[in-house]
């Protein structure tokens, strides 16, 4: 599948919304992945006092800067693609994606840990048993799949239920298994 066919839009929404709700779900006053609290209330407010218009997207790019050190602190940067740190022109097209985003909407997911874990369910539409630490989910030209996004989110929801830390990775082509 092209970055730019019908089918790949909606699949970029996805990560989108999976990156929204894994990075709340991971802030330090939910789960204590990374050490940052952008995407609750206070965080926002703050925000807003530099990026008036644009507060919620500057949230989730901040999260996402915290949570893709985490994860490759945990897997290694050189080769891994995972959640927070995608092919760069998937990275471009989801930026230039987050123009098209309704934040209230988006939002709206998580607005409690219970809202995000729910959305995050029907994203996974499977429950596993996830391991800690790093899994490869899949290889790098699977990313922009539906199945790439059950994956994440199952282990996501997995890791977020059972109190582990899991970091689901893409590996690069000729790692393939």
């Amino acid at each position: 599948m092209t970055i730019d066919s019908p089918k790949s839009s909606i699949i970029i929404q996805q990560l989108i919304q999976l990156r929204l709700i894994v990075g709340y779900l991971g802030q330090g006053k939910q789960s204590g992945w990374w050490d940052c609290n952008f995407l609750d209330a206070t965080g926002l407010r703050f925000l807003e006092t530099t990026f008036p218009r644009t507060a919620r997207a500057a949230g989730l790019r901040s999260t996402t800067e915290a949570a893709c050190t985490v994860h490759d602190k945990a897997l290694g940067r050189v080769g891994n693609y995972h959640l927070f740190r995608l092919p760069p022109a998937l990275e471009d097209r989801l930026e230039h994606d987050f123009d098209k985003i309704d934040w209230d909407e988006a939002f709206k997911q998580i607005a409690s840990r219970d809202d995000a874990m729910s959305t995050m369910k029907q994203l996974a539409d499977a429950v596993i048993k996830a391991p800690a630490g790093p899994v490869q989910v899949g290889v790098e030209h699977r990313i922009l799949t539906t199945t790439a996004i059950r994956e994440l989110a199952a282990h996501y929801y997995s890791a977020f239920q059972d109190g582990i830390h899991c970091y689901p990775y893409f590996a690069p082509e000729h790692y393939a298994r």
